[in-house]
């Protein structure tokens, strides 16, 4: 068992009951029955000596179900049950002698605190390394949809959510606008600057995709310089808004991303596509579109050829002249 689960704190007064009621369950049995026993209450009927062995199924239940401190609260009362009794010439160690008589609940006190305090970090350890090993999956699974430049979600998870999306979207009949995006020569960047230049101006666009996307968005690295936005519920006019604002940001971004521009194209669900890789190939298309016309613009996509949107950089003629 989780040793997270097992020593959640209880929060509310509902919760504080119903912890409080569990350790009742177990507590109260397991008291009751030492206290028969070292009371001699089962003397006239039961041999009192073998029924001390019945109170530790108690004591593992506890360290299983339970936390150090009420199992060390628990093994504590019980010792102290003993004690009492032993003292007071009852229970099943008190007809030996003294010497046995003690040795004999020392036997039994250790045997107690020993089963239930070395199960219960024992069974600590194994919760903590199940949860180790469970965060450790969940990093790896993280890492393998993330893209360890940019943060951004990858190829392979746009691969898997994609179709989820679009089922999800036929079922609610609602849209969704998928955006691809590449960077105008980026190459460029790479050769004059050096490569930790282009992944600055990588990272840097990452960024300024997330601040232009909603929390339902997806932004991905869909390889090299080329990105890809998933956005849901969206219109043509919403989604070309959106590559508009994107185009503007990325050209007025100047110095900082090295005087980098990007071409974008738009396609949606299920206006010009109905699969994940159809809708993916009309971006794409559009994108190449903007590229054939002069880079710095965003496409939309039309059968046969791609429709241009009315956003064009100002600058686009003398950029790229």
């Amino acid at each position: 068992m989780n040793a997270a689960v097992r020593k959640q704190h209880p929060t509310g007064i509902s919760g504080l009951l119903c912890y409080a009621g569990r350790v009742l369950l177990i507590a109260l049995p397991t008291l009751a029955l030492t206290h028969a026993i070292f009371s001699d209450a089962l003397a006239p009927t039961l041999p009192s000596l073998p029924l001390t062995f019945t109170i530790l199924p108690f004591v593992i239940w506890t360290a299983l179900r339970f936390g150090q401190r009420e199992v060390t609260a628990l093994n504590a009362l019980v010792c102290i049950i003993a004690v009492w009794h032993t003292i007071a010439g009852r229970g099943p160690f008190a007809p030996a002698p003294l010497s046995t008589s003690l040795l004999l609940l020392l036997a039994f006190m250790g045997t107690v605190v020993s089963t239930g305090l070395v199960l219960n970090t024992v069974v600590g350890e194994r919760g903590r390394a199940f949860e180790a090993l469970a965060q450790a999956l969940r990093t790896l699974k993280e890492e393998a949809i993330r893209d360890p430049l940019t943060n951004l979600y990858n190829r392979r998870f746009l691969r898997d959510y994609l179709p989820r999306e679009l089922l999800r979207a036929a079922r609610e009949g609602i849209r969704v606008a998928v955006i691809m995006i590449d960077l105008d020569r980026f190459k460029r960047v790479n050769d004059t600057a050096g490569h930790a230049a282009g992944d600055f101006v990588l990272t840097e666009i990452a960024t300024l995709l997330k601040r232009h996307i909603r929390g339902t968005d997806i932004a991905c690295r869909y390889g090299g310089e080329e990105f890809t936005l998933v956005l849901p519920n969206a219109t043509l006019q919403s989604a070309r808004s959106r590559g508009e604002a994107i185009c503007s940001a990325i050209r007025e971004g100047g110095g900082q991303l090295m005087g980098v521009t990007a071409s974008l194209g738009v396609a949606l669900f299920p206006d010009h596509a109905a699969e994940p890789e159809s809708l993916l190939r009309a971006a794409d298309k559009a994108l190449y579109d903007a590229k054939g016309r002069g880079r710095n613009q965003v496409r939309i996509f039309a059968r046969g050829a791609a429709k241009i949107s009315s956003f064009r950089s100002k600058t686009t003629k003398r950029a790229h002249a």
